[in-house]
């Protein structure tokens, strides 16, 4: 616990929205949670604080406790840039979906390897195309958030799956039960609307353990189907749609 009037405080940008005629509410990760903090006249042409506030800048703060509002930034210090995350709308909307799932899941709550894990986020979406990234990236922020999806076993029959080319009938996928069913239990089980069914392709659920269990340079340059790819993309937005009990507002952005 911080204590003291001036606290110093170290972190990322992640979400900034404006307040009044010239101030502006900053979001925060760092180590220990996620802050709300307001930046008076930052907004102001003049103001000194303006440029190191961009969003998903890494900053250090000296910050001013208020009793009776948010707390105030007195000094802000970049120490960390990301320019190509903001002057390019592709790898932009990528990092924003990156920031929006960190604030959707963590209300407030953080650790260390949250603040690592959306470090490592933005330096791979400033260097390359990012969408295999982000399917690797997912699985790991669902575990840390509590909803890994269950891909090495059926949800339904607990029978270990092992996903081979020529399988000849569709495993399933089930959002409300967590993950993928095998072909006789995604056969045999009725939906409805509350409990949608999705049809799982063997070489989906073959990449979705892969981006579970294996490190990402050992999945950095491996071939990926556009097929599997466009395939486990659809089923990642269901299963966090779903948890989320939304569809994430960076996806209607990005036009999917």
């Amino acid at each position: 616990m911080r204590r003291g009037r001036l606290y110093h405080l170290e972190g990322i940008v992640l979400a900034r929205r404006n307040q009044g005629e010239a101030d502006r509410i900053v979001r925060l990760l760092a180590e220990d949670g996620l802050y709300e903090l307001i930046a008076h006249g930052v907004r102001k042409p003049r103001s000194r604080k303006a440029g190191h506030l961009e969003l998903f800048n890494r900053v250090r703060l000296l910050v001013a406790r208020s009793k009776s509002s948010w707390d105030v930034i007195s000094q802000a210090e970049a120490i960390e840039f990301h320019p190509r995350l903001r002057e390019d709308f592709r790898r932009a909307t990528q990092a924003r979906y990156v920031a929006e799932l960190v604030l959707a899941f963590f209300q407030g709550e953080a650790d260390a390897r949250l603040l690592h894990l959306v470090e490592e986020a933005l330096v791979h979406l400033e260097e390359e195309d990012g969408e295999r990234f982000l399917r690797w990236w997912e699985q790991r922020l669902l575990d840390l958030a509590g909803y890994r999806p269950i891909w090495d076993h059926c949800v339904v029959c607990r029978r270990p799956l092992h996903p081979r080319r020529d399988d000849r009938q569709p495993y399933g996928f089930s959002p409300a039960h967590g993950g993928a069913l095998c072909a006789d239990c995604y056969a045999g089980r009725e939906t409805d609307e509350t409990t949608p069914l999705y049809a799982l392709s063997p070489s989906a659920l073959s990449w979705l353990q892969a981006l579970q269990r294996r490190p990402w340079e050992a999945l950095r340059t491996r071939p990926w189907p556009a097929a599997s790819a466009r395939e486990v993309t659809r089923l990642m937005e269901r299963y966090i749609a779903w948890q989320l009990e939304r569809r994430p507002a960076t996806l209607r952005m990005a036009g999917r």
